[in-house]
């Protein structure tokens, strides 16, 4: 029997910004696949947690690793490794969906020759492939997630960090998103 390697390990993790802590002396382990949460009440540093575990937030204190990989080292290999959906998405909305999860599946190292069949992959299980020339400023609240969600997953990463997915959907939207992301749990 191996070792379990857990695919994110958090230790000690603190954070301030100025004079005012964000997060103090956080630990967890994830030693498996499947959906967890991160629950909090508003500005109990739930956002600021996800920054830093995907590499957009550099801690004060203490250590992230990704499959082993710690993100303060090498920040580049452990971001390989990660999928992450933002609280509020950086989309594109002057391209069209297919133009937008090419140009991600690029910055992600998706290999040139791989990028098409990429983009198709993840706009089907994403539910966005009959948008696929549409542009992003054309799309509902609903499918825009959907997008945010295909940009995250379009380089097959071990890990996927969705900070408020729902947020300002309807409550069919939210349903259809919490199904969503459990079929892409079970399917990677």
């Amino acid at each position: 029997m191996g070792i379990l390697m857990s695919i994110v390990k958090v230790e000690q993790l603190s954070h301030r910004y100025h004079k005012d802590w964000a997060i103090r002396d956080i630990s967890f382990e994830i030693e498996r696949k499947g959906v967890l949460g991160l629950l909090g009440s508003n500005g109990a540093g739930k956002s600021t947690v996800m920054n830093i575990l995907c590499g957009a937030l550099r801690q004060t204190q203490g250590e992230v690793f990704i499959d082993g990989i710690n993100m303060r080292e090498q920040p580049e290999e452990a971001k390989k490794r990660l999928g992450f959906l933002p609280q509020n998405a950086p989309l594109h909305l002057e391209l069209t969906v297919e133009e937008y999860l090419r140009y991600c599946a690029g910055i992600r190292n998706v290999a040139e020759g791989d990028i098409p069949k990429a983009v198709k992959e993840v706009m089907e299980r994403c539910g966005v492939a009959h948008f696929s020339r549409r542009l992003l400023r054309n799309l509902s609240g609903g499918y825009r997630q959907r997008v945010g969600i295909a940009q995250a997953i379009v380089h097959k990463p071990h890990v996927v960090v969705l900070d408020e997915p729902t947020n300002g959907l309807d409550p069919n939207q939210i349903l259809e998103m919490r199904k969503l992301i459990r079929q892409i749990a079970k399917e990677s």
